[in-house]
């Protein structure tokens, strides 16, 4: 028998009334595949969105690991420029411990030296001190050698000083007695030596063509000068020095002579002045003024 349109009608109507067939007619119509594909289309949707939020969190979290991996990178360049400046550093500790194991042995080797030097140094000093030591040892030898040879040359020179005076006081007093022999006159008394408050080189007592009794007074020098003249000048005007002649019977009227090999010029123009005699040894230079 044909289905017509007119059954199918029905049958939509008969379907409608009964829903349950609804389900049995797909099952008969479509089967269980086709009728299970709205679940499996549900579910694959679903695990669409599934797979979707998990690609969304893997996009996440591929996107925090680039972060994570650009940080990473920069935290790589960072401490590789770190590094190349702890490796600049230690390449430059590296360069600075070379020179300052250089400077210490340059410093070593100048201590060395310089203990070398202290050593010779002091050697030097030893042998110095004792070098000293024996210039001393020496040198108080030659020390009391030259006291010696000195006190023998201030005895010698004692001696000498000595006989000379005594050799130019006999001249003075030659000379002298000459040169009164050639004015005429006799020695009466002397000539000597007189200590009176210092001493007089030559006195003596000579009468003169008259008859009259003269003190002849005169100091030995072996050079005159001016400041000789005046100390003799003064001496002899003293009142004291006059009183000690007296006390010894050297009475006056008095001639005052100086007598040296050598006399200066301005000797004589004071001897002058003062009325002081002057005698060398070739005779009488001045006369003097007799003083009374």
């Amino acid at each position: 028998m044909a289905f017509t349109v007119s059954d199918l009608r029905e049958m939509i109507e008969l379907l409608e009334q009964h829903p349950d067939w609804k389900q049995v007619l797909r099952t008969v119509l479509l089967g269980e595949e086709l009728l299970a594909l709205p679940q499996l289309v549900r579910e694959l949707v679903d695990i669409q969105r599934q797979q979707a939020q998990a690609l969304a969190r893997i996009e996440s979290i591929q996107a925090e690991m680039l972060q994570v991996q650009r940080q990473h990178t920069e935290w790589l360049q960072r401490l590789t420029e770190g590094q190349q400046r702890h490796e600049e550093l230690l390449r430059q500790h590296g360069e600075w411990l070379q020179r300052l194991t250089e400077g210490q042995q340059r410093h070593e080797e100048l201590l060395r030296q310089h203990g070398e030097w202290l050593q010779r140094l002091t050697e030097g000093q030893q042998r110095h001190e004792q070098r000293m030591d024996e210039f001393a040892i020496e040198q108080q030898r030659m020390r009391a050698t030259f006291e010696r040879e000195l006190e023998n040359i201030r005895s010698d020179l004692a001696r000498f000083t000595t006989k000379l005076g005594l050799e130019i006081e006999e001249q003075a007093e030659d000379t002298l007695q000459w040169v009164m022999e050639q004015k005429g006159w006799k020695l009466v008394e002397g000539p000597r030596t007189l200590t009176t408050n210092g001493e007089i080189d030559v006195v003596a007592v000579f009468e003169n063509e008259q008859g009259q009794r003269v003190t002849v007074l005169m100091e030995v020098k072996l050079r005159l000068n001016r400041r000789t003249v005046e100390a003799w000048a003064t001496r002899v005007r003293s009142e004291g020095f006059t009183k000690r002649l007296r006390r010894h019977g050297l009475t006056p009227p008095y001639w005052v002579y100086l007598f040296g090999f050598r006399i200066e010029w301005t000797a004589g123009k004071v001897a002058e002045q003062r009325q002081i005699g002057l005698m060398t040894a070739r005779g009488e230079v001045l006369p003097p003024i007799q003083l009374s």
